[in-house]
């Protein structure tokens, strides 16, 4: 089974740590890099092609929503779930016509990201392991 390719985005060292340390553990991803802010995210999606890009979605050099929709100019195929310390209407809000194919409260990251990973893992022919 080919392993979910995921690239953590967020400028906050202590939160991409947080991230990578609950995936690290998962035999069904591999955390194909980190990225610090917009530019850096859209260099490293050019380069790595990740399947998931978890990304913040506020970023000191541009928001998410607009990150996201570079990211799917460069390959629609790369699912990109946006998540946040905001309230989930207040997210929805922001990202009204967002390209994003989800969001994820970071108050609720373990439950949120553990179905977003079965979702993606049956989508692209994989089934996780629990």
């Amino acid at each position: 089974m080919a392993k979910l390719r995921i690239l953590i985005v967020d400028d906050t060292e202590t939160w991409r740590m947080l991230v990578a340390q609950y995936l690290r553990p998962m035999k069904e991803v591999e955390i194909v890099g980190q990225a610090v802010g917009a530019e850096d995210a859209v260099m490293k999606c050019r380069e790595l092609l990740p399947d998931i890009v978890l990304l913040d979605i506020s970023l000191p050099d541009g928001k998410g929503v607009d990150v996201a929709r570079r990211i799917k100019e460069i390959d629609r195929r790369i699912s990109v779930y946006l998540y946040s310390a905001y309230e989930l209407g207040e997210i929805r809000e922001l990202a009204v016509d967002s390209p994003a194919d989800g969001f994820i409260q970071k108050s609720s990251l373990k439950a949120e990201l553990q179905s977003v990973l079965r979702a993606e893992s049956e989508r692209r022919g994989a089934t996780p392991k629990s």
